[in-house]
């Protein structure tokens, strides 16, 4: 391994070492190990992230080309480990009272996290699999970490066989994929496919040279390039990048997963894999597939009124909020689906902007969810937050500010994240799906309303407990709060630095 190899994969191995450490710490059973666990698992996201000042020393490809070290590999990774670090701040409160192995927990949180940072910087499809794989598995386990709670298992294997089946897709279209233009490598396949020859008569370009039926012995003329094969592969790894995504039609574990799953699990899963899968599915549609839009912008197109429409309508009928949620979550996959479909810098900046929008408010509404369900969880329903506003303000405060960003209300980065994905849609002359965004934007309006109608206009149901905010959580809210505010007031900074990652992307750098 080269110096560039090493400093390519840095911030995954300071990951993985401080996973296994934190997993050594889970063997030593005295008081105040689950603290120190977390304070592991917090320093090994720190240097990762002080990695990153030094990687970005360093920016290019390694391992021959596999990994790519670029802008957009580092914005997810920053987004990444501030997700994991916060899932980890308001994870503490909730295993010491559900009385769940700490170490084991952070761990699986970390090798996650670790997955989702080599999707990032894959430039080979082979290698997006095994990062996919990696945060997967670390994935299935945490649904499922409640082992005593048979909703938690039954999450756990629902996830586990649909995933499989999502991955064994994916897989075949990595195996179609190679078949069509001979290669896995992402900038390989875009320069094959700009150029429009069949790898497979080209001989010289070296990929096949051997002798086919059809070329003269003297000779070797130019093919057409195999359209079908290639078409059939998209549509394979689409369904496969559409599972991990949460987009329709290939949502319906969604629901399922998220209100079985321990509830800063499911902040995690909202956001974390979600970004990763995104960012995967930018490089391979926007580096490797750019020249042949013309096979995937109706399949993203459809996906993407289908999200919107199936999350939002579904969403109206919800009793439980961490269900409720887990609809909102499909819905606000449709909408990144808009900005996709759009095709352009613009278009794959404002989705940067928006996961980093909804990390924020996601998370933060999560962690109230987590700190008000009580032991076992037993109060995620409409009615027991009713209210809420008079008995907890500082909780329903919080709530109310990510719900509305949520929505989209201005001075929020809902806001402007919607607001940025419809003006690229409109730039691409996409008006009629920008329209529906619109609509089911106003939707979406009445299902969130309805949680703050019942926080601050209904009498007070039946007694929910009120325990009191841990340190930790309480720092997660204001950290959500202040990074919704930021990014509804002062939009730019991020933005411009999402724009420079787009360019960097869809120049292949």
């Amino acid at each position: 391994m080269s110096y560039p190899d090493f400093i390519a994969v840095l911030p995954e191995a300071i990951l993985t070492v401080a996973g296994i450490l934190v997993m050594l710490l889970g063997t030593v059973r005295r008081p105040g190990a689950g603290r120190w666990s977390s304070s592991l698992a917090l320093s090994g996201l720190l240097g990762a992230a002080l990695a990153l000042l030094y990687q970005r020393r360093h920016l290019g490809t390694a391992f021959g080309g596999m990994i790519q070290v670029d802008l957009f590999s580092l914005f997810f990774h920053l987004l990444f480990f501030l997700i994991a670090a916060m899932v980890v701040l308001s994870s503490f409160p909730y295993l010491r009272r559900e009385r769940l192995p700490a170490s084991e927990y952070y761990a699986l949180v970390l090798f996650a996290t670790a997955g989702m940072g080599l999707m990032a910087a894959a430039n080979e499809l082979v290698l997006a699999f095994i990062g996919l794989e990696i945060s997967s598995l670390a994935s299935y386990v945490l649904v499922g970490f409640r082992r005593d709670v048979a909703a938690s298992s039954e999450s756990s294997l629902k996830y586990f066989l649909l995933g499989s089946f999502a991955t064994a897709f994916l897989l075949y279209g990595i195996a179609l994929m190679f078949g069509a233009t001979g290669t896995t490598n992402l900038t390989a396949i875009r320069e094959i496919l700009m150029g429009g020859q069949n790898p497979m008569s080209a001989a010289s370009s070296g990929i096949g040279s051997a002798w086919l039926p059809w070329q003269s012995a003297q000779s070797v003329a130019p093919q057409p390039f195999p359209t079908a094969l290639l078409s059939l592969s998209i549509a394979l790894i689409f369904v496969g990048f559409a599972f991990k995504v949460s987009a329709a039609p290939f949502q319906v574990w969604t629901p399922d997963v998220y209100q079985g799953a321990p509830t800063p699990v499911t902040a995690f899963l909202s956001t974390g894999p979600k970004a990763a899968a995104f960012a995967i599915f930018l490089r391979v549609f926007m580096v490797a597939l750019e020249d042949s839009a013309h096979l995937w912008w109706e399949l993203l197109w459809v996906s993407a009124v289908l999200s919107m429409f199936i999350g939002n309508l579904a969403a109206l009928w919800q009793s439980n909020l961490k269900r409720l949620l887990a609809y909102s979550s499909i819905a606000h996959a449709g909408y990144m689906l808009v900005a996709f479909t759009a095709h352009s810098r613009e278009g794959t900046a404002s989705l940067l902007f928006y996961l980093a929008a909804y990390s924020f408010m996601n998370i933060g509404a999560f962690a109230v969810i987590s700190h008000l369900g009580g032991s076992g969880e037993q109060y995620v329903e409409m009615d027991d937050y009713a209210g809420l506003g008079y008995r907890s303000p500082w909780l329903a405060a919080a709530l109310s500010i990510f719900l509305l960003s949520l929505i989209g209300i201005p001075l929020t980065g809902g806001f402007f994240g919607k607001f940025f994905i419809f003006q690229a849609a409109l730039r691409a002359d996409l008006l009629g799906l920008t329209v529906l965004g619109v609509l089911n934007s106003a939707l979406a309006a009445y299902y969130y309303l309805r949680i703050l109608v019942s926080m601050y206009m209904s009498p007070p149901g039946q007694a929910v407990p009120l325990e009191r905010v841990s340190p930790a959580v309480n720092f997660v809210l204001f950290v959500c709060i202040l990074g919704t505010f930021v990014l509804g007031v002062f939009p730019h900074s991020v933005l411009n630095y999402a724009m420079q990652a787009a360019q960097w992307l869809q120049a292949g750098m």
